[in-house]
């Protein structure tokens, strides 16, 4: 056999043929083993990565150059609610962008496309995107680009950032709640700090007016007279005021009962002829089944000659008040003056006006003591300060309704009280009148005064010796219970400050009647925050006065305490 009929390797059956676009070197088969490991390895890669993407809470997203989706997974479909066939081929714009931003989309595509500038690509972003049902939320967003075998592939991871929008709103919610609430407490300690101290002037001087006019009967000054009298008017305006901040700072208690607001707004809305100018029109909207509320029916008075005034001064005499009563049922609303939010049963009292609106800047103000934007001396600034205190002393709220040019409602929230038996609306019960014209009888007796201020205690001896009363005074709630020890039957009266220094008027009533329980204890105070009558009551405490002094209803108190034998 010659060599040359031996078969060549080229021509081997078992040798592929060489291949002219690899220079000779043979092609690798898919049987050879060192292929079928590539490509395991390269599927099992491929499997990782689509469980990965499957697996993922983001949504991830991919498109192609023309904006159709190519890849959408599982988090996409439950957060958008497609399904992944519903997406793929379909653009994105139509998909899940608003189509108010879809051409700003486009143009954004577009402009990378043409000259590949980065604007959002590698940043998160917050936009807004859009669900299956059309409903729109906010969500955050990281795009980045990646090479394919058939062109650039973007893929965007977007995360549903509704709940961390609504913490954030909350957390910014509670901190405008909290500072609200911290800055109406502040400007509510210092206004009763202030009233305190003028109630304590005020009782000094007031009463020496008193004293001073009786004693011109004697004279006959009739010039004299009116200039006491002036005085005396500037001192209750002055008074009046006073306590108007003491109701803001929550220091002036009512006697709440339950009503009927009909009645008594319909008798108030008779008394606004005589503040409103006759060009105001006044118009009514009562509800017919209203619940009963727990107020004091002077506080309801109040609350509503305020707001009237308000609207009064709005509208600068010409327009349409509006009274408007109704059930009504908190929920999602806040809270004008304390921005807390409000939730439950309610009777709604609302006034409306036709003037101009309240400004935006100054919505949040209006509830301060002191405010105001009329001209200087044409307003004090409390009447809505004056409002908040009463309405929350009673745990409502307010709310306001306003718009440039179209005028101002004030809605007054209080709470509805539906007691177990109709018990309401009886007459109103006040104190008994006293005949201040009436010469008073002399009176006899001992009594012990507490006061801590100088020029009030001064005036309280003068004033209770003018009487004929013998006054022992004491600088402090403990020095008036050491001097009571010392003879608890030598006193036939006891008057004590509520407001001094190492012990209050309260506590010191509480020591003296273990000496002597049936001790007649009068409690006098400016400043009266958390007192209430069951707690003057359940201390013993026969009677209550408040500074400054009504004198005769004072001197009528002095009288009806002290033994029948004192009086003479």
């Amino acid at each position: 056999m010659q060599a040359g009929h031996l078969h060549s390797p080229a021509s081997s059956p078992e040798t592929p043929e060489p291949d002219a676009s690899d220079n000779g070197i043979p092609a690798v088969s898919p049987r050879i083993p060192g292929g079928e490991v590539r490509e395991e390895a390269l599927r099992k890669s491929e499997d990782r990565l689509r469980a990965t993407i499957e697996a993922a809470l983001d949504c991830i997203i991919g498109i192609d150059e023309q904006g159709r989706v190519v890849e959408f997974n599982p988090a996409a479909e439950a957060t958008f609610g497609y399904r992944k066939r519903e997406a793929l081929g379909r653009t994105l714009a139509d998909l899940i962008i608003p189509e108010r931003l879809r051409e700003a989309h486009a143009a954004g595509m577009h402009r990378y496309l043409e000259t590949g500038e980065r604007h959002y690509l590698g940043r998160r972003v917050e936009m807004t995107a859009m669900r299956s049902d059309g409903s729109e939320f906010p969500v955050e967003l990281a795009i980045e680009v990646a090479e394919g075998p058939e062109g650039r592939i973007f893929i965007g991871y977007l995360r549903d950032i509704t709940e961390r929008r609504r913490s954030v709103e909350d957390r910014i919610r509670l901190e405008s709640q909290l500072r609200q609430a911290q800055k109406m407490e502040a400007i509510g300690q210092l206004t009763g700090g202030i009233a305190h101290d003028f109630n304590n002037m005020l009782t000094s001087i007031m009463g020496y007016l008193t004293m001073a006019r009786e004693r011109t009967e004697h004279y006959g000054d009739a010039r004299l007279a009116k200039y006491l009298d002036r005085a005396e008017r500037s001192g209750q305006r002055a008074r009046d005021l006073i306590a108007q901040m003491l109701t803001f700072s929550r220091g002036q208690r009512g006697e709440p009962r339950a009503l009927q607001l009909g009645p008594h707004l319909a008798e108030a809305m008779r008394l606004l002829t005589s503040i409103l100018p006759s060009r105001v029109e006044i118009r009514s909207e009562f509800a017919r089944k209203i619940p009963c509320v727990q107020l004091d029916p002077l506080h309801v008075e109040q609350v509503l000659m305020n707001l009237c005034i308000n609207a009064r001064d709005a509208m600068e005499g010409k327009g349409t008040l509006t009274l408007a009563l109704q059930p009504v049922h908190g929920g999602a609303c806040v809270c004008a003056s304390c921005h807390q939010p409000v939730k439950g049963a309610f009777v709604e009292l609302a006034v409306g006006d036709t003037g101009p609106g309240i400004a935006p800047e100054v919505l949040d103000r209006i509830f301060e003591p002191f405010f105001s934007t009329k001209e200087v001396g044409k307003g004090s600034g409390m009447g809505l300060a004056v409002v908040h205190g009463i309405v929350h002393e009673y745990g409502g709220h307010i709310l306001v309704d306003t718009a440039p040019g179209l005028g101002a409602t004030v809605r007054v929230w209080f709470p509805a009280w539906f007691p177990d038996t109709p018990d309401a609306d009886g007459p109103d019960s006040g104190p008994d009148s006293h005949d201040a014209t009436a010469a008073p009888a002399g009176l006899h007796g001992r009594v012990l005064l507490a006061e801590d201020e100088a020029s009030v205690r001064e005036f309280m001896q003068d004033l209770l010796g003018s009487w004929g009363l013998a006054v022992v005074s004491a600088e402090n709630g403990v020095e008036a219970c050491e001097r009571f020890a010392a003879d608890p039957t030598g006193f036939d009266l006891v008057v004590l400050d509520q407001t001094m220094p190492r012990m209050t008027g309260l506590e010191a009533a509480a020591q003296l009647l273990k000496h002597r329980p049936d001790a007649p204890v009068i409690l006098y105070t400016g400043h009266s925050e958390h007192l209430t009558q069951e707690r003057i009551r359940g201390a013993g405490i026969r009677a209550q006065a408040r500074k400054p002094l009504d004198v005769p209803a004072f001197r009528a108190l002095v009288e009806e305490l002290l033994p029948a034998r004192q009086t003479r």
